[in-house]
């Protein structure tokens, strides 16, 4: 880890999203030098928030909630007037219906047909006997899910939703990433947490979280004014190349700025971008096993297509989850209901489409009207949610790298990338890209804040962070919550 803190420490932070700033955040208060560059002529990353003629669009709708409590702390005196509370109200639709999210049972029996209802129940049964009393194992994710729903509710609520989402059949990807989306989610846990009258720390399902009341990339913004208030540099527009080690704490960052190529020492190194471009931009040069490794990991490439609407409200959703193949977008959500700021004109709404795809397929090609013509489509042909002349503008956002990819062996190939890494003493790794893991971003600002930390000497274990098997949408969970107490003055 890093070594003790001297007045000739310079700290460069590749990547100004949620964990590149959380680490030069906590650096800059503890008094290291901090140099962050970023590509990007704003910052944030993936929590972007878009402002278009006054309304403003997140990269998908991002939400705080963690169960630290430090830092949920950490995040109000962060923001301070800007945290909103929202409620959670979110639905799946499958097949025309629109059925609530997490899974109610009440719901679900109340919507299906009473044969559906028979084949679900007997191939939950069977599900319980197969993973439970005969101990199949959980090799991707059709069994985890089915482990957890039975191949019928599995196969309404969640097959086609996945595959959405990551391009892939279910049992060509990895179980790991189910164990902390939808573990928690059981039938057995549902009903535990509809009929008890004060549901245990155990089952408590999120039903409030808190919001920057202008956006997701708030939060940002914020953490970079703190960096440069403490006389700390934030480089926007600044794209890193190669990183050259020289010696121990000793690297040489080269980065393209305005079109010129300029070079910056450092003490120290930080990535958060993408593991996969990390391990090909050091110098000396990976092996090829690296590069294989590298080569073998996929993102999931994101469109979304920002719709103005000349109505006040289209649906009370937080979000909405769409499992139909023919309907472009996997999933929507409304602004104007996590606050009413993102929207400049009271009597007009605005909608996020998400579309799931990869940079060399058909949709990412696609002119930005075409792409925007199919979702409207999808709103008012498929989900009833509006006319065509109710639809008063659009404007379409793409972003590489969105999501990591978990299929079978990724494992094996981060541990690959991991080890050619763990020889260049004072290069760290951080955030969803740069660790190739799929953090919420509260997952990424917790693990660059613990990273200062240990980089200070101050112990912790930045990579134990979003690496456990609990549920991350129960309230509570005591016995989860990790000894990472934060500095109650580190915001």
């Amino acid at each position: 880890m890093g070594h003790a803190q001297s007045s000739d420490r310079h700290v460069v932070v590749l990547g100004a999203g949620p964990a590149g700033l959380a680490t030069a955040h906590e650096l800059s208060k503890r008094g290291a030098k901090v140099t962050v560059l970023e590509r990007n002529t704003y910052v944030g990353g993936l929590c972007r928030t878009i402002d278009y003629k006054g309304y403003r669009f997140d990269l998908g709708g991002h939400r705080w909630f963690s169960k630290n409590e430090d830092l949920n702390a950490w995040f109000r005196r962060l923001m301070g007037d800007e945290v909103v509370y929202v409620d959670r109200t979110s639905r799946i639709f499958h097949s025309g219906t629109f059925y609530q999210y997490p899974i109610e049972i009440g719901n679900v029996v109340s919507k299906t047909r009473a044969l559906t209802l028979v084949h679900a129940g007997f191939s939950y049964g069977w599900a319980r006997i197969k993973y439970g009393l005969l101990g199949a194992p959980i090799r991707h994710i059709r069994d985890a899910f089915t482990a957890q729903f039975g191949s019928k509710l599995f196969d309404m609520f969640f097959r086609q939703y996945t595959e959405k989402v990551w391009g892939k059949p279910c049992d060509s990807l990895s179980a790991d990433w189910v164990s902390q989306r939808s573990k928690g989610l059981s039938i057995m846990g549902v009903l535990a947490n509809a009929l008890s009258p004060k549901p245990s720390d155990a089952t408590s399902l999120i039903e409030r979280f808190m919001y920057p009341r202008t956006g997701y990339m708030r939060i940002a913004e914020r953490m970079a004014d703190d960096v440069i208030a403490h006389g700390n540099t934030v480089t926007l527009d600044a794209s890193a190349t190669r990183v050259e080690h020289l010696g121990a704490h000793a690297y040489r960052v080269h980065y393209l700025s305005g079109g010129a190529e300029q070079t910056i020492e450092a003490t120290d190194v930080v990535s958060t971008l993408p593991l996969t471009l990390l391990a090909r931009m050091m110098t000396p040069n990976c092996p090829p096993a690296v590069t294989e490794a590298a080569n073998g990991l996929e993102f999931r490439d994101l469109i979304t297509v920002n719709v103005i609407i000349d109505k006040p409200q289209v649906s009370k959703d937080t979000w909405l989850y769409v499992q139909n193949r023919d309907i472009v977008f996997g999933r929507l959500h409304e602004p104007k209901n996590w606050s009413s700021a993102m929207v400049p004109n009271q009597a007009t709404t605005s909608l996020v489409l998400e579309c799931f795809c990869f940079e060399d397929d058909t949709l990412w090609q696609s002119d930005d009207a075409t792409i925007a013509q199919r979702c409207i489509d999808g709103l008012a042909d498929h989900l009833g949610f509006v006319t065509a002349d109710e639809v008063i503008d659009w404007t379409v956002v793409r972003t590489r790298h969105a999501y990591p990819i978990y299929d079978l062996e990724y494992a094996d190939k981060i541990a690959v990338i991991r080890d050619f890494l763990a020889d260049f003493n004072g290069l760290e790794i951080a955030g969803r890209g740069g660790t190739f893991r799929y953090n919420n971003a509260d997952h990424s600002i917790e693990m660059g804040l613990l990273l200062a930390r240990e980089m200070l000497g101050l112990g912790g274990d930045h990579m134990a962070v979003n690496t456990d098997s609990s549920y991350q949408e129960l309230a509570s969970d005591q016995d989860d919550i990790r000894q990472r107490v934060l500095d109650p003055d580190s915001a």
